[in-house]
């Protein structure tokens, strides 16, 4: 039986939002965990502290999401970085802040944009990994459909899911891009159907 105490050796360690986790649910806690958060909570300056604090981060968060979208929306179309931080701002957020957000925004606009290109190594590491991706896959699905023919429909999506992710990792690796590309997707398609082609002329035989 825990005590008092020790809920609040225990709670004196939780987040704000775990504290309002628990205040919000008090009836499923015991005496000794109720008397505890409020101990706890009155430690760190009361409710109402606590939800003030809870909404004031709420708006942080929000403001940072809307910085981080804005220059998301701004790196994908190739505009520099030095003019986004000139044309954001905030009356929430420390310049230093904003620029920190614009930086990491940028920079995963950047992976994104350059994700999306078609290049000479996405072409060709697109046939290739598509050739291994059929054959490699097309020899499992074989192995399936000849060792295990009457597998229920549940187990064949799994496999299937299976095979789709064998594909794509396959073709990712070849091109170094992902399924944002294009290529990459339509790359992954044709050899989930090329295999399950040749694993069923394989299970065939």
């Amino acid at each position: 039986m825990f005590t008092t105490q020790d809920f609040v050796a225990k709670f004196e360690h939780y987040t704000d939002e775990e504290l309002m986790e628990i205040h919000s649910n008090l009836t499923g806690y015991s005496q000794e965990a109720q008397e505890a958060l409020n101990i706890v909570i009155g430690n760190k300056g009361g409710l109402d502290a606590l939800v003030q604090r809870l909404k004031k981060k709420q708006i942080v968060e929000k403001e940072a999401h809307r910085i981080r979208k804005e220059t998301s929306a701004f790196g994908s179309k190739g505009i520099d970085v030095s003019f986004i931080k000139e044309v954001t701002s905030s009356d929430i957020l420390p310049a230093d802040k904003v620029a920190e957000i614009i930086e990491s925004g940028f920079a995963e606009a950047e992976i994104e944009r350059e994700d999306k290109k078609i290049k000479a190594r996405t072409i060709i590491g697109s046939l290739i990994g598509t050739v291994i991706a059929s054959v490699v896959g097309g020899v499992l699905w074989g192995l399936v459909m000849i060792y295990a023919p009457t597998i229920s429909i549940y187990i064949t999506l799994l496999l299937l899911i299976g095979l789709t992710l064998l594909c794509y990792m396959i073709i990712k690796v070849s091109t170094k891009q992902t399924k944002r590309n294009i290529i990459v997707l339509i790359a992954t398609i044709i050899s989930i159907i090329l295999a399950i082609f040749i694993g069923s002329l394989k299970g065939g035989v």
